[in-house]
């Protein structure tokens, strides 16, 4: 089989030869540097065989000022075309760059025709996916699965833009603020998805972190009255253009309170599926004839602090349990950080390249 064959197959729920893999969250900047120290490698996805390449969308030609939007901000701040601001703090460095702080472009905002008015970004232009076509075009003639990213697709971009707190104060308001805001992104999300499936995605990776590894950072009601309905639209979309496309949906956490929602919406896949917090055995059995699962691989627990036997007992265990008749996709569950030995990531490839028994 081929890579794009084996991710279409083993996501379908049928059984290919092996589990396909991928490292899809990367790397810090820490363990890239190891990986190359190691290997030679720049490309780690091209040096241990991955089945998957990701594409983004073409840079914007937009130079849009937000200073309005923004008080004096720290040095080092950069701000992204959303308008959000990337702070430095005392946890960010070079290792674990992720942990920065925002700074929310929209929190001061108050009424509905500022919501209606925030310069948002060009993210559903055409101009921006003609690249993508031609990219996604030669991953598969390299035999690899096209996977298409709606970064933070409505929740995330949503609370990034204006604060957490103000956002879900704004949900339990019923405020015409945030069904302007939400509405806006979703649109834009939906004209992104339409581009990637027309540029022959194999996989559309939608995502929004709404689980705590106690269950839902909101009430079931709450999502399903705010997110549900726009994530389905986006989906829709998708599905308008390519009714085949798979659909990949991402929150860390706990989330099986909305699995069955998230499968009524068309989503086909579920990632990351920690198994700090949840049990991939167990949704398998039940909700293995309707979902497939990607990911699974614990990042919190056995590859920074597991021994390389116990990483490929791991990869055993989710391939028994979870990968029978097809559905499994195996990859960490978030970034390698720089705790995670060289040796268990390629315990990790080794035991995942192995044959189903």
């Amino acid at each position: 089989m081929t890579s794009r064959e084996r991710v279409v197959t083993a996501m379908r729920r049928r059984q290919p030869d092996r589990p396909p893999f991928d490292l899809s969250f990367g790397y810090s900047t820490a363990q890239l540097a190891s990986i190359r120290d190691r290997t030679g490698a720049d490309d780690p996805c091209d040096y241990f065989g991955a089945d998957t390449r990701m594409v983004w969308p073409g840079p914007t030609r937009l130079s849009t000022d937000f200073s309005a939007y923004h008080g004096p901000l720290p040095p080092g701040t950069t701000i992204d075309e959303w308008g959000l601001a990337h702070v430095p703090t005392a946890s960010t460095d070079a290792d674990h760059a992720h942990l920065e702080g925002f700074r929310h472009p929209m929190s001061r905002l108050e009424s509905v025709s500022e919501a209606a008015e925030y310069p948002l970004p060009d993210i559903d232009a055409a101009y921006r996916y003609e690249p993508v076509r031609a990219e996604i075009e030669a991953i598969h003639r390299r035999g690899l699965a096209a996977m298409a990213m709606l970064e933070c697709t409505v929740f995330e971009r949503a609370w990034y833009l204006r604060g957490m707190e103000r956002l879900l104060l704004d949900f339990t308001d019923g405020s015409a603020f945030a069904t302007t805001l939400l509405d806006r992104i979703t649109e834009r999300r939906m004209a992104q998805a339409e581009h990637y499936a027309r540029a022959g995605a194999d996989v559309i990776a939608y995502g929004d972190d709404v689980g705590t590894q106690r269950g839902l950072l909101m009430s079931a009601g709450m999502w399903r009255a705010w997110l549900k309905p726009r994530l389905a639209r986006t989906i829709e979309a998708a599905r308008r253009v390519e009714p085949d496309v798979l659909v990949f949906y991402h929150s860390d956490g706990d989330v099986s309170a909305i699995i069955p929602d998230l499968i009524e919406v068309g989503v086909d896949i579920l990632n990351p599926v920690q198994p700090e917090c949840m049990d991939p055995a167990a949704l398998k059995c039940a909700y293995g004839d309707r979902l497939s699962f990607w990911g699974t691989i614990g990042t919190q627990s056995t590859l920074p602090f597991g021994s390389p036997d116990d990483v490929r007992r791991e990869v055993r265990t989710r391939i028994e349990t979870v990968g029978a008749g097809g559905g499994l996709f195996l990859a960490p569950t978030h970034i390698l950080e720089p705790e995670v030995p060289f040796e268990n990531i390629v315990a990790f490839v080794e035991a995942v390249k192995g044959r189903y028994a």
